[in-house]
């Protein structure tokens, strides 16, 4: 590859580009400098996080169309055969033969929980004699346990965000908000709570001191850095605008060309996308106008403080792209600050078939005439399974 002459050259330095990766190499036998091989490498990182962020992307659009193609159908049917049970366990609530208040009370527990269930999955209960079911077995109106339920979180949240000394208005959450809006709540507060830990990171500082003369000339040092940053990356970015402009260019494909590249160009300054305006900046400003400055340490100071910023806005969208609202479908929320993703679509799908043939075999038995006794029989599982996790939460009882 023939030396490349632009932004990044001075007599023992050289810039590489493969793949539109940006690479500083030394030259006759001198080593890179610590900004130099800070620049190198905050560029692998940048490219490195882009290409993590590009595979996540393709994963959960993977695991979105894997949930909507084999678990959604599988859901909503779990979702209808809960309802046929609940039905089906209610014609037994009036059934003289089924004696004691003990079975009666487990009854209604086991009918409140696949009520819950379908709740869990639907987000409402909308069926007007599920809605009549829900208060027989429970004593309480559903529309007040949502309410209640839900200002109980809300408020939880609330409390949780002041802990961490975040002023957080949650007011417009409300019971029946759509998936979507769920979730795009949820990344609202995930970067709210990611700012506010940054910003007391930041604002940390050792008990006070008088300044030094050191510490005063690096302030003022970082002061006229943040100006020329400001102020470099409009050059770049005049200097490509004037290379790039497809105005003036006669021949259509380059035309073309071009105004797909001035449009690239235009995202990458107004995102303070530095990779990018290198990267440009080394494709044509070397092609068209020659050398133009060489790489100072003062120059390569400023790109790497915009290369820093860049690194954890990255890390950033990285961090919070399970939270976008198109994946809230595959992902599973555990609190405002934790989510896990349906990963394993297969086995999940495996899991849906067996409970769902387990669910239809029981309304079948229950609706036998043999159905009392399969009623005794599951509601004598079900007191088992209680117990277990009575059992096991005293286990852990401090």
């Amino acid at each position: 590859m023939s030396e490349q002459i632009s932004l990044f050259n001075d007599d023992a330095l050289r810039v590489e580009a493969k793949s539109d990766e940006l690479t500083l190499i030394a030259a006759r036998g001198r080593p890179l400098t610590k900004a130099q091989q800070t620049f190198n490498r905050l560029i692998k990182r940048i490219e490195a996080l882009r290409s993590k962020i590009e595979s996540e992307t393709r994963r959960l659009d993977n695991l979105l169309a894997y949930y909507g193609k084999h678990l959604y159908p599988r859901l909503q049917r779990q979702t209808n055969l809960r309802k046929a049970l609940a039905r089906t366990l209610a014609t037994f609530l009036d059934n003289k033969h089924l004696k004691g208040k003990k079975a009666r009370f487990t009854l209604c527990d086991l009918i409140a929980d696949q009520l819950d269930a379908i709740v869990a999955e639907d987000d409402c209960l909308s069926d007007d004699d599920l809605r009549a079911l829900f208060q027989r077995v429970t004593g309480e109106d559903f529309e007040d346990v949502t309410r209640e339920e839900f200002e109980e979180a809300r408020q939880q949240m609330e409390s949780t965000f002041n802990e961490f000394g975040i002023d957080i208005d949650l007011s417009d959450m409300k019971p029946g908000m759509s998936d979507e809006a769920l979730a795009a709540k949820a990344a609202e507060m995930n970067t709210r709570l990611q700012e506010e830990i940054e910003k007391q990171q930041q604002s940390f500082t050792p008990p006070r001191r008088p300044k030094t003369a050191r510490q005063h000339e690096r302030e003022k040092r970082e002061k006229l850095a943040e100006e020329l940053r400001k102020k470099t990356l409009a050059t770049v970015y005049k200097q490509l605008a004037r290379v790039l402009h497809p105005d003036l260019e006669l021949d259509p494909e380059r035309r073309r060309q071009k105004e797909r590249l001035m449009q690239e160009l235009t995202v990458a300054y107004s995102n303070n996308d530095m990779h990018t305006l290198l990267r440009l900046e080394m494709e044509w400003i070397e092609r068209e106008e020659g050398e133009i400055e060489r790489l100072t340490e003062e120059k390569l100071a400023v790109y790497n403080q915009t290369l820093k910023e860049q690194v954890q806005g990255l890390e950033q969208e990285l961090r919070e792209l399970p939270c976008d609202p198109r994946y809230q479908p595959i992902v599973v929320f555990e609190g405002p600050f934790r989510a896990t993703v349906r990963n394993d679509g297969p086995a999940e799908a495996f899991r849906l078939d067996q409970a769902n043939a387990s669910i239809g075999a029981n309304i079948r038995h229950l609706r036998s005439n043999n159905g009392l006794e399969t009623l005794r029989a599951i509601l004598r599982s079900y007191r088992n399974e209680q117990r277990t996790s009575r059992w096991d939460l005293r286990d852990f009882a401090l």
